[in-house]
């Protein structure tokens, strides 16, 4: 209140403008909810500040809050929320009131519609033509530039922050998105509802990759979300830690911009409907009710695997995901555990929404984890020191790519809690 005040005084509005913008305000809540009880009071008067501040001069315009400001809540309106859109963009009017710039991009809700799959082997020629269509000589051309950029933050420097923000300063619009180095996209007409980064743990999927991205950039972008695609490339011949690689996709992606929250996508996966909304709402998040090698059904209803979303802070509460599961099976049961420990409630969409095609495998499956039993038997006492917190790997090797950005690194296992942790190593399923 005291913040309004303020804002009132240095403005000097008072009488019919103040009831006008109040006005304005109400309008604006409700066009995202059927009464103002939805949102709290904090939320109506960060509106209504934000309609204060929009008129004043453009040289005194104030931020609300940094851009970086850990505060934020996923589950805010996004009008609340900071557009990631690059400087100098010529689209934004800067004289207009911010909120009037443009309309929040829509959720979308077409249920009834289904994706044309195709899942023939392709090359990255044709799929970036089929993607970028004439703008791929321009996106070829920043990219490069991009990467030049950033090659002085890895092995290491104090200015990471700003040498990202240098290199991610130039676009190029495709139809109706702005297209950033590394696979970043965001909605060029209207103001983007939720920003999701696509972590796919990888390694010698080379067959999958250009399959999966040709079919979920388009995916992505009819549901007017901005989004990166990372793909978390293990970078050693140890047995595949699919749950260790999510941990550093979650903490890397966060260099290039703060995100509403995170899926973490198996490249094999292909979703069927889209009205398998990949927003933010609704997580923790199972998106999967069904693929077709299962009948388009799930094997058990605790199936927690495949493609699943969560916010940030949801991640944190679960100290990420466990970092020992080296090998095939047992690491999604162990985060489905996690998620119910601390109170959390996964949702997941009816089928056939839910509904996805797995890509034919052209290699032999990952052996299975001997002692996924053991692990899952005692999760509990990993809960709190295997995640996140005990985390280590050396500094990885970024790349920016066309459709997405490469992150190749080197795990390897980590110190065992020989006092906490009942010891599964030798233990055989």
């Amino acid at each position: 209140m005291t913040l309004l005040v303020q804002r009132l005084e240095k403005n000097n509005i008072r009488g019919g403008s103040l009831f006008l913008l109040m006005f304005i305000a109400t309008i604006i809540v409700l066009t995202r909810s059927t009464s103002l009880d939805t949102y709290s009071h904090g939320n109506y008067m960060s509106i209504l500040i934000l309609l204060l501040d929009a008129v004043q001069p453009p040289m005194l315009r104030q931020a609300i809050r940094p851009e970086k400001d850990e505060s934020v809540d996923a589950d805010q309106p996004p009008m609340l929320r900071k557009a990631i859109r690059p400087e100098n963009d010529e689209s934004v009017d800067a004289d207009q009131p911010p909120l009037m710039r443009q309309a929040i991009c829509p959720e979308y809700h077409e249920s009834g519609r289904n994706l044309s799959i195709v899942l023939n082997v392709t090359d990255w020629k044709h799929v970036e033509d089929e993607i970028f269509e004439q703008g791929i000589v321009d996106v070829k051309k920043i990219t490069q530039e991009a990467n030049d950029t950033i090659s002085g933050i890895y092995p290491g420097t104090h200015h990471a922050a700003s040498i990202w923000n240098d290199a991610l300063s130039k676009k190029v619009r495709v139809g109706n998105y702005w297209y950033l180095p590394g696979g970043h996209w965001i909605p060029a007409d209207c103001f983007p509802r939720w920003k999701v980064a696509i972590i796919i743990p990888f390694r010698d999927r080379f067959v999958h990759l250009p399959i999966f991205l040709r079919h979920l950039v388009p995916f992505m972008k009819v549901q007017s979300l901005e989004f990166g695609i990372f793909v978390i490339e293990q970078a050693n011949d140890l047995q595949f830690n699919r749950a260790m690689l999510m941990n550093v996709g979650f903490l890397e992606s966060q260099n290039v911009t703060q995100w509403d929250c995170f899926i973490l996508h198996d490249v094999d996966h292909i979703p069927l409907n889209y009205g398998n909304y990949y927003g933010c709402g609704g997580m923790p998040r199972h998106f999967l009710s069904g693929v077709d090698r299962w009948g388009y059904k799930l094997k058990y209803n605790g199936n927690f695997g495949g493609v699943t979303g969560f916010t940030r802070d949801q991640i944190l509460s679960i100290n990420g995901f466990p970092n020992v599961y080296w090998g095939w099976g047992g690491e999604d049961d162990d985060i489905f555990k996690r998620v119910k420990s601390v109170g959390l409630t996964r949702t997941r969409p009816k089928s056939p929404v839910g509904y996805y095609n797995v890509i034919p495998h052209h290699h032999e499956s990952a052996p299975k984890n001997k002692n996924r039993v053991c692990l899952l038997r005692h999760y509990q006492q990993r809960l709190h020191t295997d995640g996140l917190n005990n985390l280590k790997y050396e500094r990885p090797s970024v790349n920016l790519l066309q459709l997405y950005t490469n992150i190749s690194v080197d795990i390897r296992h980590l110190p065992w809690n020989e006092k906490d942790w009942p010891d599964c190593r030798q233990d055989a399923a």
